[in-house]
């Protein structure tokens, strides 16, 4: 199969999300961050240095006791194993999955392939592949929904990768009435209860960026409460907070 048909858009947002067998195994594992990479040659034409970057990275062995069961590792491009990936995504806009009357049966059925993730002692998760769509407007990455012992929904984060961040910042503000943050090295949006920041959202550009690798210029965190402030931010948005307070980039 050509490379021709890695750089189109569908094929390009699956690869790039699914090649190291899904976004869970990119965003969750180091192995599949690695094949991620790897991936990301092919949709973005790096250039020889990157194409040796992103082999030694491949080459690389996944660290100790982390599971491996992804038949692309070896090779990104091995399209019988894509070929399911390929085949009919499932697509969910921002809209229908980042509202807080979701119950833990809703999630099971919208979803085939559904993680059990324990954030904490007083939250359950359930994480599930997300792709918003086949443009690099889109989002690819992770959806994780978080109930307390009433299976009530609490918190909703999303760890992803888009080419342009501006059409779904714009959904969030209207949605969530997000507010801008100054800052560097990015961009952090908040919303705010009773003084304390209770949602948030980060998006940072790539170490490097290519021209025609559309879909991955941008990563991404989006972590929505509820306002109440019972269970508060997680630990690693606060800690992404207090970080950039600390070196003075927010």
């Amino acid at each position: 199969m050509s490379e021709a048909f890695y750089k189109k858009p569908i094929a390009g947002l699956l690869l790039l999300a699914g090649a190291a067998g899904g976004p869970y195994m990119m965003f969750e594992t180091e192995t599949g961050r690695q094949a991620s990479q790897g991936a990301s040659y092919w949709l973005g034409g790096t250039s020889g240095a990157g194409q040796s970057e992103a082999s030694q990275q491949q080459d690389s062995p996944p660290p100790a006791g982390k599971p491996v069961s992804i038949a692309m590792l070896d090779n990104p491009l091995n399209t019988a194993s894509a070929g399911k990936s390929l085949e009919s995504p499932a697509i969910h806009s921002l809209r229908e999955v980042l509202r807080f009357d979701i119950a833990p049966g809703w999630v099971l059925q919208q979803f085939p392939r559904v993680s059990t993730v324990l954030a904490d002692t007083q939250l359950d998760g359930l994480r599930v592949p997300l792709i918003t769509g086949t443009t690099p407007s889109d989002i690819a990455g992770t959806l994780t929904y978080y109930f307390d012992r009433y299976k009530r929904l609490q918190r909703v984060t999303i760890h992803g990768v888009t080419g342009d961040p501006t059409r779904f910042v714009a959904e969030l503000q209207q949605l969530y009435e997000m507010q801008q943050v100054p800052s560097l090295g990015g961009v952090l949006y908040m919303l705010r209860w009773n003084g304390r920041a209770t949602s948030v959202v980060h998006i940072e550009p790539a170490s490097v960026i290519y021209a025609d690798a559309l879909y991955s210029r941008y990563s991404l965190l989006i972590e929505l409460n509820q306002a109440g402030m019972e269970y508060g931010l997680s630990s690693e948005a606060q800690q992404l907070i207090d970080s950039g307070k600390s070196r003075q980039r927010w």
